[in-house]
């Protein structure tokens, strides 16, 4: 099934801060953009694997390709002041249905993207939820280094990180993945200035998905997807599981380089995840969804 973009998409604003969302193709994320730069990557890209877009983990849970109700199909949406909550159409061989709320957090400087799995079914169900970001080629991806990565994607210990160089000269069109954690709840890619960090609850090693990790990594020569995972949990007939991430996008101030094994950047990264990080230095204005209809 190939993603034809359509032009309903709707944005969060913080200053100059920018989230778009396309109800008609997912619910997915398309922008995340700061001062008109948008770290996520577009269909000019890959015609099906752009943007931000979540699953259910494992991937044996249903293959390739993912799931259309909760990954390409349209999203009803509904706006409730500052929040935009996007609802899947049921997908009859999970038996799940998925709903997205984004909202942003005016404290930290941050968007706060809440997904929920609702089990539709009358059995048991375990799942772990999946976040799936891509970004654009020849960037930095990294974070504070936790157990020993595994998979054939080369990630680099160096310092207190991990750390992910991307050079698309290095890659086919089918990639490479690797698995990982991390610790202090958090990865990072830095690429054009700017850094975008995905802040989440750690996740302990019992409660990981089968085959999965709770940083993956994967990489062609078009772009990288930066992935995080949830606790993979049991979801009783007519119950749900919910789960929270916060992306937050900065400038790299001018002493800071975007470089392997850089302390200076583990240390402004950690840094952005505090509130008054931003909050000292930010007079906000009340954000607001638009439509772009």
């Amino acid at each position: 099934m190939t993603v034809a973009p359509r032009h309903s998409r709707h944005a969060i604003e913080l200053e100059d801060l920018r989230f778009e969302v396309d109800p008609d193709v997912g619910g997915r994320v398309t922008s995340f953009s700061l001062g008109g730069v948008n770290v996520l990557s577009g269909p000019d890209v890959d015609a099906n694997s752009y943007g931000s877009t979540f699953w259910t983990s494992p991937q044996s849970d249903w293959g390739w390709p993912p799931p259309a109700e909760v990954d390409q199909a349209p999203y009803s949406l509904r706006a409730d002041g500052d929040a935009l909550t996007l609802t899947s159409a049921p997908n009859a061989a999970l038996g799940v249905r998925v709903t997205k709320q984004f909202s942003p957090d005016r404290l930290r400087g941050a968007i706060v993207l809440k997904y929920t799995i609702h089990n539709l079914s009358k059995a048991r169900k375990r799942y772990a939820p999946w976040e799936v970001s891509r970004v654009h080629s020849r960037g930095l991806t990294f974070f504070p280094t936790g157990s020993l990565s595994s998979g054939p994607l080369r990630m680099e210990r160096r310092g207190a990180g991990t750390w992910f160089a991307h050079d698309p000269n290095q890659l086919d069109d089918v990639g490479l993945k690797s698995f990982a954690a991390g610790t202090q709840g958090y990865v990072a890619h830095t690429a054009h200035g700017l850094l975008y960090v995905k802040s989440f609850a750690e996740v302990v090693p019992e409660l990981r998905a089968p085959g999965e990790a709770e940083v993956e990594v994967y990489a062609n020569n078009r772009y990288v997807e930066v992935e995080v995972q949830g606790p993979y949990t049991v979801i009783q007939p007519g119950a749900s599981i919910s789960w929270t991430v916060r992306w937050y996008l900065r400038k790299l101030p001018p002493n800071v380089v975007a470089s392997v094994g850089s302390a200076d950047l583990l240390a402004f990264a950690a840094g952005v995840l505090r509130p008054s990080s931003f909050a000292k230095s930010s007079q906000l204005t009340r954000p607001t969804p638009h439509s772009l209809r």
